[in-house]
């Protein structure tokens, strides 16, 4: 998890201020670190021609290949990375200020999205709950559902610890099961019982459920007597030394995580991945060495929407290090999977002292603290209010005000999160609208939170956060999807009155059609029609020709006192089927 200098960043302001200013020397090198590594950009769906096939819905990013080199980049190079490199070449990056002055956003076109603006399936991402119902065994199951391993490591047999460490927040034990499989026990920090350990298992069910492939993170109860050590068996101290571990220090190291609830103790049982791991992967550029790996992970939009769902739950520990690259298959024949990896500094939890500032300001943010030098103490950060809910030692400093979702920042910056444009973060927002409050609560109490009022007030501030991300970007892209034909004509769904974000009385919205060609191009718009029903009436719409094969409906939005900017599919001639979609 992570922490910040004993004496906040205040202390260490000036000389991260002078590494800033000598990187500014070095912008040539910085705006090369924005794309590492050439690679073909793919263009936007809306540039691309209309065609009449079948719209992709899975990125075949799965074909054999070599099994890559295991890659960790250090610590030192990847903050400065964070930090100094990248926002440097951000700011600097010319293509950025010209979409910015034109009105649109800073960054690209996402390149992973379809001709429908959707995200097909990879090895990245799975379309779960948004795209289709999840049953309650999946929601509570996650990563194991329909499997033994939901039950958490098997029990037919003590658990032999084969692996150890002192390092850290808290002590952690690797150990086998009767299955064979080797799971990581996690604990929570000795002062906060019950906390980080419980946000863990809610977090990694909640990503799964989104969409992301993620470890099996289970609570689980045991007692002394199940645990054995494996003859020769060591462990990691704090400063890197190893001793053997034995049955009498491991009851030292069990007192002190200070893990005991109802005479069990507890911890969180994450289960190693399938297959060679191979560190993790970068926020920008590809992995040179794999050949499916062939979009720009900045330009992911599956990636950049982290930020959104990062926001949602307090995910700021988002470094590049809470990532895991899986060779899965033999050797020659698999390919690489990816993964989001811990999260248990989520929900407000954190490590051994209360950091209140996590999710309101980076590690290092300049602006934030040059803004309270100038106002000489005359000016008060909201994140200063920020407590623990009282009575609630379970819970975090998880809030749902103040909070603003367009100003939610992780703990250290990050490339693929800084390129979210409007059209990636309402994609996400609609899948979290898709989030209702009883799956919420199924999700949250399989964190095993001993006190029912924890519950309820994660619940309510998941529920708080969720509809304050997806009120934003609804407000930001008319939340008009889900095109459909049918016997009346193209029907719609308008998202915000569906959830319950808008009143549907009064609402109102206009259409347009024409027939087009490949080019988006070619014949006159017909008027625009006025209707209160989120429906395109099709009969009289302009004939469909050998030129022209492609119906253009375009809708907008009445709010705000005036229209919103057109959404607008395309219908195919030859097979009668919506075939395209631009926002």
């Amino acid at each position: 998890m992570a922490r910040i200098p004993h004496g906040g960043a205040e202390r260490w302001a000036a000389s991260a201020l002078l590494a800033l200013v000598l990187s500014l020397g070095t912008a040539s090198f910085a705006l090369a670190q924005d794309a590492p590594r050439p690679v073909k950009h793919t263009p936007d769906p809306r540039r691309q021609p209309l065609r009449h096939g079948p719209v992709l819905w899975y990125e075949a990013d799965d074909a054999p290949s070599a099994v890559p080199d295991f890659a960790e980049p250090g610590i030192v190079p990847t903050a400065f990375n964070a930090f100094v490199s990248g926002p440097v070449s951000r700011f600097l990056h010319p293509g950025r200020f010209l979409r910015w002055v034109g009105g649109g956003d800073r960054a690209r076109a996402a390149a992973d999205i379809n001709a429908l603006d959707e995200v097909p399936g990879s090895t990245w991402f799975t379309n779960r709950l948004g795209m289709y119902s999840l049953t309650d065994d999946e929601l509570t199951g996650g990563p194991a559902a329909g499997t033994p391993l939901v039950d958490g490591p098997d029990r037919s047999e003590p658990w032999l610890i084969i692996g150890a460490k002192t390092a850290g927040v808290t002590p952690g034990f690797r150990i086998r099961d009767g299955r064979g499989d080797v799971w990581l026990l996690k604990f929570d920090p000795p002062h906060h019982p019950g906390m980080s350990i419980r946000s863990g298992v809610v977090t990694g069910l909640l990503f799964h459920a989104l969409g992301y492939n993620v470890p099996v993170d289970r609570l689980v109860s045991f007692d002394r007597a199940d645990l054995r050590v494996q003859p020769g068996t060591t462990m990691k101290l704090m400063r890197g030394q190893k001793v053997a571990l034995t049955e009498a220090n491991l009851d030292s190291l069990l007192d002190a995580t200070n893990s005991v609830f109802g005479g069990h103790y507890q911890a969180l049982a994450s289960r190693y991945l399938d297959g060679i791991p191979l560190g993790p992967f970068d926020n920008q550029g590809v992995r040179d060495d794999d050949s499916n790996d062939r979009i720009n992970h900045q330009d992911r939009r599956s990636l950049r929407a982290v930020r959104v769902f990062g926001a949602w739950v307090n995910h700021f520990d988002t470094k590049m290090h809470n990532s895991l690259d899986m060779y899965v298959g033999p050797e020659g024949q698999g390919h690489v999977r990816h993964h989001l990896i811990d999260f248990a500094s989520t929900l407000g939890t954190f490590g051994d002292q209360p950091v209140p500032r996590f999710g309101y300001e980076f590690g290092f943010d300049v602006f934030p603290m040059l803004g309270r030098t100038l106002a000489l103490g005359l000016h008060e950060d909201p994140w200063v209010r920020v407590t623990q809910a009282e009575g609630l030692n379970e819970v975090g400093m998880f809030v749902a005000d103040p909070f603003e979702p367009h100003k939610w920042k992780p703990d250290w910056p990050n490339t693929m999160m800084a390129n979210l444009t409007d059209r990636d973060g309402y994609w996400a927002a609609k899948i979290l609208s898709a989030f209702d409050d009883r799956q919420l609560r199924l999700v949250v109490e399989q964190g095993g939170y001993r006190n029912p009022a924890s519950v309820d007030y994660l619940v309510a501030t998941l529920a708080a956060r969720r509809d304050a991300i997806v009120r934003h970007w609804f407000a930001k892209v008319p939340p008009l999807d889900y095109f459909q034909v049918t016997a009346e004509g193209l029907r719609f769904s308008d998202l915000a009155v569906e959830k319950g974000y808008a009143d549907p009385a009064g609402r109102r919205y206009r259409y347009r059609l024409a027939a087009v060609d490949h080019e988006r191009a070619g014949g006159q718009w017909t008027a625009w029609q006025e209707t209160g029903d989120p429906l395109v009436p099709l009969a009289g719409a302009p004939a469909l020709t050998r030129e022209h094969p492609f119906l253009a409906v375009e809708c907008q939005l009445w709010r705000d006192g005036r229209w919103s900017p057109s959404t607008t599919v395309y219908r195919s001639r030859q097979n009668g089927l919506i075939v395209a979609l631009d926002r």
